[in-house]
């Protein structure tokens, strides 16, 4: 399944919003990206970020919390990081770098949620090894990253992906299956509220999400459950 095509805009400025993960120093800290607040307010966490949808809307939606993108291809990156500064979303920023660096840069259990909507299926065999969540490299940096009791929420509309990242969680320890909540920002009877979702809605596809929260050091869990199987 392809992802959605994206011309930068003219003159897109990331100041202040967008960093370059390989320009910024590791460890890193939060508050080289926020500030004080990075002290005192709790920090979320969105792999794949795209056009930024999710950071802007969910960062208006709950002002108390601090939202950072993770995102790779630079034209999305540009284009997230504009939009954040142009409607002054002083609480999301996005770094451009990959994800499994970007969590081993960042502080242990840094962050109270992790998100991951619409990731890219990969569904070509020879590519399966690029997919996320599939790799135990990345899976331990989200164990890492997330702070005890802290949330994963995943989204697809890849059915056999659904089911490859139950599988892939199946083993893990430190991540136990909980209801589905979506997210403030989405909208009645969308589970992530991004712009995948709302299109593939509309073509009709099924769409697929779970959650799993990450357990106490001495708490071992059982395999996620797979809470939700939603067509709508």
């Amino acid at each position: 399944m392809g992802r959605s095509h994206i011309r930068s805009r003219r003159n897109s400025d990331p100041t202040g919003y967008g960093f370059s993960l390989e320009e910024l120093p590791s460890p890193l800290d939060p508050a080289v990206l926020f500030g004080d607040a990075a002290r005192t307010m709790p920090l979320e966490i969105e792999i794949g970020s795209g056009k930024g949808t999710f950071l802007v809307a969910e960062g208006e939606a709950r002002p108390d919390t601090l939202f950072l993108g993770i995102e790779r291809a630079r034209r999305y990156w540009l284009y997230a990081a504009d939009r954040l500064r142009r409607r002054e979303r002083g609480n999301s920023r996005i770094l451009r770098g990959d994800a499994v660096e970007a969590l081993a840069a960042l502080p242990e259990a840094v962050a109270s949620g992790l998100h991951i909507y619409f990731p890219d299926p990969w569904p070509k065999r020879r590519h399966a090894r690029r997919r996320l969540l599939l790799n135990p490299e990345f899976l331990a940096g989200i164990e890492r990253a997330l702070a005890p009791g802290g949330l994963l929420r995943v989204v697809t509309d890849a059915a056999d992906y659904f089911d490859a990242i139950g599988e892939s969680l199946s083993d893990r320890d430190r991540l136990r299956g909980v209801p589905y909540e979506p997210p403030a920002s989405a909208r009645p009877g969308e589970l992530a509220g991004s712009n995948f979702e709302r299109k593939y809605r509309i073509e009709g596809r099924p769409i697929h999400a779970f959650a799993a929260r990450r357990t106490a050091p001495d708490r071992a869990s059982g395999a996620p459950e797979q809470i939700r199987d939603a067509v709508r």
